[in-house]
């Protein structure tokens, strides 16, 4: 922008040595006129000497105005302050820039250039302020900004889940020894893995359908029925007891997520990693939304309560306050407690 505002300055002031403020001829308004950029001539104490048709449009100012009114006063509140700054530092003689920002006729975002016009005496005669609309720019950067985040969430997600996966694996292939041992059948151990990594797969699917481009084929499932399926492969270490309740597709890949995030943890963690640790999961509802209780028994000892939690839990944290809920963590030295509550209007 700084090689429009020359551009412009040698436009308007043809000689800069004149004291005279510019007048200009229906030539040089024709050539500021025909640019979208906002071009307005100060006074060294701010005041507007003069403007093109553009800044006229922008600063609502009527085209055949005789000007002298004070320049910041049209401009946003809050851009006052970094328009003063740069007036202040433009009448020094030195180039200064501010962002800045006007609604009157939707959000519009503006780069602002102050060039001090400057005599062979290097005296500041006028400053020239070009303004333009940065706009699509700004949009642009943002939704870039958007989509590298995106990503970098994703990419995240996705080592997250695989380190995950690993684990849950591991801990299956143990619990189906177990099982098959206490059968007194130690062969079947395979075959026991096998349903739970099945189950495991069905529990997965329920708890990402929405973000792989899948959907259920009912609009509602049975609360119970939910659980029942995502906890399947951890065998008889969970119990489930609650009241019956539907849920909508909308809330159930989020209550998906949030179980399978918990019973992940578990094995990494708590009742889970342990031989006689137990889960226990617990829910009613009620006028103010359903409340969920996932309590850990008999894993290990708990001495103090984590000082961040791990990326899986913030993000499924985040899903539940986007639907309007809440999740509270209570680091029993005895096992884990974790309470969601949802709104009745997020159910549906």
């Amino acid at each position: 922008m700084e090689v429009a505002a020359r551009m412009y300055a040698g436009i308007i002031f043809p000689d800069v040595n004149s004291k005279i403020e510019p007048h200009l001829s229906a030539t040089q308004k024709a050539m500021l006129d025909a640019t979208p950029d906002c071009i307005k001539v100060l006074s060294v104490d701010g005041k507007l000497v003069t403007m093109n048709r553009a800044g006229c449009l922008a600063l609502n100012v009527p085209a055949e105005s005789e000007f002298g009114m004070p320049w910041l006063p049209l401009l946003p509140e809050q851009v006052h302050e970094l328009g003063l700054a740069a007036l202040h530092q433009a009448a020094k003689g030195h180039n200064a820039r501010f962002p800045g920002q006007s609604e009157s006729d939707g959000i519009r975002y503006w780069d602002n250039l102050l060039t001090p016009i400057v005599d062979n005496a290097g005296q500041v005669q006028s400053i020239l302020c070009v303004s333009r609309d940065v706009t699509e720019k700004i949009r642009i950067e943002r939704e870039l900004e958007a989509a590298i985040h995106r990503e970098k969430l994703l990419s995240r997600e996705m080592h997250h889940r695989i380190k995950n996966l690993f684990t849950v694996v591991s801990a299956l292939i143990s619990i189906s020894e177990k099982e098959a041992a206490s059968l007194q059948s130690p062969a079947r151990a395979s075959k026991i893995l096998r349903e739970k990594l099945q189950a495991l797969g069905r529990a997965s699917d329920a708890a990402f359908a929405d973000r792989t481009g899948e959907h259920f084929d009912t609009k509602q499932i049975e609360l119970g029925s939910l659980v029942q399926s995502v906890l399947k492969p951890y065998g008889d270490r969970f119990q489930a007891n609650g009241c019956q309740i539907y849920v909508g597709s909308a809330i159930m890949t989020m209550l998906a997520l949030f179980l399978h995030e918990l019973a992940t943890n578990s094995v990494k963690y708590g009742a889970f990693s342990a031989d006689d640790g137990l889960v226990s999961v617990q829910w009613n509802s009620g006028e103010s939304g359903l409340y969920l209780s996932w309590i850990e028994e008999g894993g290990p000892k708990i001495e103090e309560a984590p000082l961040r939690q791990g990326f899986g839990s913030e993000m499924v944290d985040h899903l539940v306050q986007s639907a309007g809920g809440t999740v509270n963590r209570n680091w029993r030295s005895q096992g884990l407690v974790t309470e969601l509550h949802l709104p009745l209007s997020a159910l549906i």
